[in-house]
């Protein structure tokens, strides 16, 4: 109790109104080193200014913690120390044990992260929290413990999109069919539903479905203007090569979804860059870009144009204002400055899902490869210089995951950095060594210490 008492005060105390602080940087992820120990406690936030000058994070239910696992110590690769852990989760008849969605980290340096069974009916996902503090990765919930499900009807095979921030430190997530094929909304289920995580007060809430007979493919934040960007995938495509669907924006605060756009084509639904303004931007194909506009309410496309069909991943933004991207077809890294304007800083060496800017803003960070070729190049991590586009490899990580747990490091979906800039997380999908398919099967926790 004394430790919270000190913690309101200290957060009063920055501006003399009990109202958090700010922070240059618009798009870092949020979190605190010292934790509330109650989900309606007012947290101090590093996220920026929220809504109201509030910063309460509604109750929810508790964490249902099961399995755990201490990360494995593997010493240093390349002046680089590597610590790694299979992720724990149940036994039973899988589709395929896989992570799709990009985990997140909090200032004390806990990371979040999810994987999924697959499954269609029934399917389940389940969340985990890594502590750096005990090197524990553990279960702490799984979403048909948190919604009405009927059994034998469309479950949440997989957690798809990324995990982004709130304005208080809570983070938000949305499931995603393990499958649409010969999708059925039937009994509870009526399309896939966004979640709040209290990383503090320890809790789940599931907050509805956004888009109802829609799946959540891709998530973004505004954080200091509480709003989360979402893209809505119809489950009947156009065609093999057309998929439709709305842009959404869902207000934190008021808990409900504020603006629908119309049911359109959208290339690839994997990723919505966000400037430093809140303005989001995603891909329609032919390198074009969609705007939304928090400030207006209003969509556009954008001017300039990216080096790709699909924007596949995009950064933060740095505390320039720049914004990093990556597209597919072809695999293209870019940078979108703060006029808007788009710099192309040179190819990727494959197929890249997942990328993290460095808190100094000089380089980000990727593993090519994501849909399982990334042991083509040694699984490895690169970091390229924002400045210059020049590529380095830090590490190379195949060979020491096969030699400790006889699995690959097939590709990444999640590449995450702290605050500080000396930890990176990845959550790499990976198959038994021999099997017939190295590159899925299993998911891995791998916690890298640059020097």
């Amino acid at each position: 109790m004394l430790v919270v008492m000190l913690l309101l005060a200290a957060c009063a105390d920055e501006d003399g109104t009990g109202s958090p602080g700010t922070t240059d940087d618009p798009g870092t992820t949020t979190g605190s080193t010292q934790a509330p120990s109650a989900s309606d406690t007012t947290v101090p936030t590093t996220a920026g200014t929220t809504p109201a000058g509030q910063c309460e994070i509604p109750p929810g239910e508790p964490f249902i913690e099961t399995d755990s696992v201490q990360l494995t110590d593997l010493g240093e690769i390349d002046g680089v120390g590597v610590k790694a852990a299979m992720y724990p989760h149940p036994d039973y008849d899988e589709e395929l044990w896989s992570q799709w969605g990009q985990g997140i980290v909090l200032d004390d340096g806990r990371f979040y992260s999810a994987i999924g069974d697959h499954l269609a009916v029934d399917g389940n996902s389940f969340v985990y929290e890594y502590d750096p503090a005990t090197d524990t990765l553990t279960t702490v919930g799984d979403v048909l413990s948190y919604v009405d499900h009927v059994p034998g009807t469309w479950g949440y095979g997989k957690i798809h999109s990324q995990m982004v921030p709130g304005p208080c430190g809570e983070i938000y997530f949305s499931t995603y069919w393990g499958s649409f094929r010969d999708i059925a909304f039937e009994g509870n289920y009526t399309g896939d539903v966004l979640f709040r995580l209290d990383p503090f007060g320890r809790t789940l809430q599931p907050l509805g479905v956004p888009v109802e007979f829609y799946g959540q493919a891709s998530l973004a934040a505004h954080t200091p203007g509480g709003l989360i960007y979402g893209e809505a995938v119809d489950p009947v495509p156009m065609s093999d090569e057309v998929e439709t669907g709305p842009f959404f924006v869902y207000d934190v605060i008021d808990e409900q979804v504020v603006y629908t756009g119309p049911d359109e084509p959208h290339a690839g639904f994997r990723s919505i860059l966000v400037d430093a303004e809140g303005t989001a931007y995603y891909s329609i194909g032919g390198g074009e870009l969609q705007t939304y506009d928090p400030a207006t309410g209003e969509s556009a496309t954008h001017e300039a144009t990216i080096p790709g069909e699909v924007l596949r991943a995009a950064t933060e933004p740095g505390s320039d204002g720049s914004v990093y991207g990556v597209t597919d077809e072809p695999d293209t890294f870019f940078a979108m400055r703060p006029d808007g304007s788009i710099e192309e800083l040179g190819d990727a060496l494959e197929y890249t899902a997942s990328m993290a800017l460095a808190p100094d803003g000089s380089v980000f960070y990727y593993m090519p490869g994501a849909h399982g070729d990334a042991p083509e190049w040694g699984s490895p991590l690169i970091s390229v210089d924002t400045a210059t586009g020049e590529q380095t490899v830090i590490v190379e990580l195949n060979e020491a995951i096969q030699e400790e747990f006889g699995h690959t490091v097939g590709g990444t979906y999640s590449v995450a950095v702290s605050p500080d800039g000396g930890t990176i997380y990845l959550g790499v999908n990976g198959g038994e060594v021999g099997s017939e398919d190295e590159a899925f099967g299993e998911v891995f926790l791998i916690v890298l210490d640059l020097p």
